[in-house]
């Protein structure tokens, strides 16, 4: 049987398809549909497909579609409590042309899930038990041609086998691919057409081999089991390019077979064709004709990809070239319309992904909608399909479940074997090994044995040797590093980095180079796209993580690089930032003032593509203003460094306190933006030392200790030993300066603590304080303050801070402190001072990375730069790395200098925290690697910080 629906509405653009797109005729539309919410109600459904069944129950319905969405059912995660479900019964009356009398047809169904019992005009066609792959029916000589054909489908949720197709994902019943009929000879047809591409030794040339099966039911004429001679036939194969025009083309007579079907073998050989990558994905046509009496009676098209894999020595190859698989996962879901997508959502998931440089999808835990995958053939993108056997967990481990192994495998490869996409098969997902897994492998490695197999998790060297490749998850950059390091397989790391909720995903850049910057390290996926949002037409009953009340998102799929709607988030960017094929080596570089130009090597990490196809726009500049700029390219093979010279004459004179840096904008053919990047230009000469200008510096001691330097008065209180006013010519415009070790977690930080540790922790901004210690000294050119503060949150949890405060004869204060914890918790979200300024400062601007939010562990898509914006907004809220920051208004304007991060209270904005260290950004449950800050309270060492402030006049 014929698994592959083969006329699709991608080819119909094809000339020679235009008359063939009358033999199928698709059943997708308004259906008739009753939901059974328990088993008494299905039982009176029973004879649903019954030419007198009353319909009185019955419901208008659109097929595709997921009845959950519709809000007959509440949609479940991760299957259904006690195994209790819904079940849906659909009918749909349709008629077929006079002409289809005499064919063979069959019907398609491209999803179901989970269970389909099928009756055509009362007549029980089978059941198919599995959720996710295409499946089809021979139902020639069951339709009728003069009257209405009655077709039923009754979907079961609960199987004794429906957890092979429950995963970390969303558990929807119904119809929810398109239901299609294909007509074709009766006696003689084309079943099944499977091509390979093999490249001769120097990947020039390369053969087009199909494997033809032809079928015939014509009828023996001969007495007894003599067959009978029958009549021959032709084969016309004929191989086009992307504009029609023909490149290869051959015919050949073939002797009748009667009664049985007979595969027909050839070779195309192609003369340097165009050759398939995610980079340049060029598809030919491949059409297959069958003539009889010269006429053409049936034909096959396929679509062709010259593109040849290979895992020999240990590394991954396409086309003989080593690749790197920028990859994510993706659920084939939608908010809007469940598990029933269509080209407009694939479309826009394909055009959003290559933009943020991602190369490779893992198709997280099943195989999706056909159309789905010839999309990633014509747009470019390397896919691993997966048999869906990831939710069977211990079923596995029963020999009777054999028959569903082999369904999922057989059906997950026949329909996408000539797919140029699918780079490799994957089975299951996070499993043991068990003997049902081997049974897998090896049925998929017979059945195609150009594709590498690879088990989701399983890392060990010791796999079998049908197993090409080692598919870790969640590993730390060390890790990754030593087993690529000395892997005789390629690794593909098919989930490494969790991008769960918004403030956590850390890590993505040292794992992703200590994977790959090996040559058995041939990529990884984040997981995952999207988060996994469902909206239906009825009000959630419970709060959720969305603000929308028809939309839920469980907390176990909050975990996308993308919304639900797709729209980016923080981590969007980050991962379009680390995948980035194009960008430069170094982040700083030095140079003299006055010579002509610096070199600075950027890297093509592209696979088949040169540098002279990517545009480079330069601006250099110094701080917030561009200097001068201008736009080049580059000549460099894939996977070289080549030198840019980038010219620096006009820095002749460099300021002090200023930073000079080149940004880089580099464009892709068709201008969209690959990456930016920034590279500190830094000035080798002696820095004119800066004399304050001398100005009266007066201290005076009363219960307050008030300084002033020339307009600025700083106030500290020496009952707790803190700065309580800063005034520029008697404005106030700082109102405290605190210590801040504490404050609400977010919901990367409280995935990172863990629930054991975060049931220990208080709120450590609550507190009482004494002074321990206090001093006031006062030099010609400074006035100092040495402080220590006990600050008790209770008998448990009390932190000690020993302050420095300085101030000069030019107004500048200097922050130095200690901060000492004994603390419950073991790990601290912030480090640093709270400064609390009055209303209207409210502008803030930076210099640092940005726009985007900054952590250890998480700084590649920000870029060195003068950033800013209103206090408060998005664009300021949040981790922000710097050097300086400034808060502006009409009262004069703060000006801290300070190589740390800064953090703007959304809820407060007034407050900026002035941090000297910041939590490592988790994943989902996982702290960052041990090399990444982890502000750990139980090392007994304080910790340190220092910066400065500046009160300065308006601009």
């Amino acid at each position: 049987m014929n698994l592959r629906t083969i006329f699709i509405s991608s080819f119909l653009s094809l000339g020679s398809l235009g008359v063939l797109a009358q033999e199928q005729i698709n059943l997708s539309g308004t259906w008739q549909f009753a939901f059974a919410a328990n088993q008494k109600e299905a039982d009176r459904l029973e004879r649903f497909y019954t030419p007198d069944f009353a319909k009185s129950k019955f419901k208008s319905t659109p097929v595709p579609s997921n009845w959950a969405l519709l809000g007959y059912e509440e949609p479940v995660y991760r299957g259904f409590k006690d195994n209790q479900a819904g079940e849906g019964f659909y009918v749909r009356e349709f008629t077929i042309p006079q002409d289809w009398k005499d064919k063979r047809i069959l019907l398609h169904f491209g999803g179901v899930w989970s269970s389909a019992e099928v009756w055509l005009n009362g007549n029980e066609l089978g059941r198919h038990d599995c959720g996710y792959t295409s499946f089809a029916f021979d139902v020639t000589n069951k339709l009728k041609v003069d009257e209405p054909n009655k077709l039923a489908v009754r979907v079961r949720q609960i199987t004794r086998e429906y957890k092979f197709d429950v995963c970390d994902d969303w558990t929807w019943g119904g119809i929810y691919r398109d239901v299609t009929l294909e007509a074709m000879p009766a006696k003689r047809w084309i079943d099944d057409v499977v091509v390979q591409t093999t490249f001769d030794h120097l990947f020039q040339d390369a053969n087009l081999d199909i494997r033809v099966m032809i079928s015939d039911k014509h009828k023996n004429t001969l007495p007894g089991n003599y067959p009978s001679p029958g009549e021959p036939y032709k084969l016309c194969f004929t191989l086009t390019d992307k504009e029609g025009k023909e490149v290869a083309q051959r015919q050949m007579t073939v002797p009748a077979h009667v009664s049985t079907d007979r595969e027909i073998c050839l070779s195309l050989p192609v003369e340097a064709p165009h050759q398939w990558t995610a980079e340049t994905p060029y598809l030919y046509s491949l059409k297959v004709e069958l003539l009889e009496k010269e006429a053409v009676t049936h034909t096959r098209m396929e679509r062709v990809g010259f593109r040849q894999i290979s895992t020999d020595g240990g590394v991954f190859r396409i086309n003989g070239q080593a690749v790197k698989l920028r990859g994510v996962n993706r659920h084939d879901e939608h908010p809007d319309v469940g598990r029933a997508t269509t080209r407009k959502q694939w479309l826009e998931d394909l055009t959003l992904m290559k933009a943020a440089n991602i190369n490779y999808l893992r198709l997280s835990h099943y195989t999706p909608a056909e159309g789905f995958i010839e999309l990633c053939d014509s747009m470019g993108m390397y896919v691993g399909n997966e048999v869906t056997l990831g939710g069977a967990g211990n079923l596995m481990y029963d020999p009777s479940f054999s028959g569903a192994v082999l369904q999922r495998s057989y059906e997950t490869i026949v329909r996408d074997i000539n797919k140029p996409s699918i780079i490799y098969w994957s089975i299951g997902n996070e499993d043991p090994l068990t003997s049902l897994h081997m049974v897998s492998v090896k049925l998929v490695k017979a059945l195609d044995p150009t594709r590498p197999v690879l088990l989701p998790w399983r890392p060990e060297e010791w796999l079998p040797k049908e197993v090409d490749i080692l598919a870790p998850h969640y590993w730390n950059p060390q890790e990754y590093d030593r087993l690529a390091g000395h892997s005789g397989r390629p690794v593909i790391s098919t989930e490494y980095t969790h991008a769960y909720g918004n403030d956590a995903f850390g890590g993505l850049e040292a794992r992703w180079k200590a994977l790959t910057k090996h040559p058995a390290g041939a990529g990884a996926a984040v997981w995952m796209w999207a988060d996994q949002g469902v909206k239906t037409p009825v009000r959630k009953k419970e709060k959720d993580l969305s603000e929308d009340e028809y939309l839920r998102i469980n907390t176990a799929g909050w975990d996308g690089i993308v919304d639900s709607y797709r729209n980016f988030t923080r981590d969007y960017w980050e991962t379009k930032a680390v995948y980035a094929p194009v960008y430069p080596v170094v982040d700083k570089i030095s140079f003299v003032p006055g010579q002509d130009s610096v070199r600075i090597p950027i890297q093509n990490d592209f696979d088949f593509t040169n540098l002279s196809s990517v545009k480079m726009a330069w601006s250099v500049r110094e701080d917030e203003n561009v200097l001068y700029s201008g736009t080049d390219s580059m000549y460099g093979y894939p996977h070289t460094v080549s030198d840019f010279k980038l010219p620096v004459e006009k820095l002749v004179t460099v300021r002090p306190g200023k930073t000079y840096y080149v940004w880089f904008v580099f464009t892709d053919e068709k201008g969209t933006e690959i990456t930016r990047r920034a590279v500190e230009l830094c000035p080798q000469t002696e820095q004119p030392v800066s004399v304050p200008v001398c100005r009266e510096l007066l201290v005076t001691e009363t219960d307050k200790v008030t300084i002033d330097a020339g307009d600025i008065r700083y106030v500290f209180s020496p009952k707790n030993g803190q700065l309580v006013s800063a005034e520029l010519k008697g404005k106030q415009l700082i109102k405290d300066l605190y210590p801040a070790i504490w404050r609400k977690l977010n919901q990367g930080e409280t995935s990172g603590f863990g629930k054991e540790n975060l049931r220990k922790a208080v709120d450590l901004t609550h507190y009482t304080s004494s002074v321990t210690a206090w001093k006031v000294e006062k030099t010609p050119t400074n006035a100092v303050i040495r402080t220590t503060v006990d600050y008790r949150v209770d008998q448990e949890n009390h932190f000690t801070v020993t302050y420095r405060y300085s101030i000069g004869v030019d107004g500048r204060l200097n922050v130095y402190y200690q901060i000492l914890t004994k603390v419950a918790v073991p790990w601290l979200p912030i480090v640093g001072m709270s400064m609390q300024s009055v209303s209207g400062l409210d502008q803030v601007h930076w210099l640092g990375l940005g726009p985007y939010d900054a952590y250890p562990n998480k700084q590649t898509a920000p870029i060195l730069g003068v950033w800013g914006g209103t206090a408060g907004s998005p664009d300021v809220t949040g981790i922000k790395a710097m050097r300086w920051m400034e808060r502006a208004g009409a009262e004069g304007t703060i000006h801290v200098s300070n190589s740390g991060y800064m953090e703007n209270d959304a809820m407060c904005p007034e407050r900026t925290y002035i941090l000297s260290g910041v939590f490592g950004r988790p994943e989902k449950g996982r702290r960052a690697e041990e090399s990444v800050p982890q502000l750990r309270t139980d090392t007994g060492k304080p910790f340190v910080g220092e910066f400065s402030i500046m009160l300065k006049a308006v601009r």
